[in-house]
């Protein structure tokens, strides 16, 4: 079953899987929010961090999963909503045009319960 969300320019499909996985953690929200606000600049790991008021280790999880904790398979690379770049050795986070189109979906939704 795939919901269809209208939004104010444009109709997309909702996958029901991010929409849980969004759904079922406060912290994958944050993060996509941070990222999706600072588009179509990267962040790096401590700076998310310390925008969304978590520790690096939970973001890291969250963005590319991590033990039970956060599963791999909901984690906001592997739902298409992040992309990762390595530079000289480090790694830097964006939100994907998926992830921006879910981020404004957030905000109409919650109305500024996560910024």
């Amino acid at each position: 079953m795939i919901m269809i969300i209208a939004m104010m320019e444009y109709m997309f499909t909702l996958d029901p899987h991010i929409l849980r996985s969004i759904n079922k953690s406060t912290l994958r929200k944050r993060v996509l929010l941070h990222l999706s606000s600072i588009y179509p600049n990267y962040d790096y790991l401590s700076n998310i961090a310390r925008k969304v008021g978590s520790d690096a280790s939970n973001v890291l999880g969250c963005i590319r999963g991590m033990g039970n904790r956060y599963n791999g398979s909901s984690s906001l690379i592997e739902l298409g909503l992040v992309e990762v770049i390595e530079k000289d050795g480090y790694k830097y986070y964006r939100a994907t045009e998926l992830g921006k189109r879910i981020a404004k979906y957030i905000e109409e939704v919650y109305k500024g319960m996560y910024r």
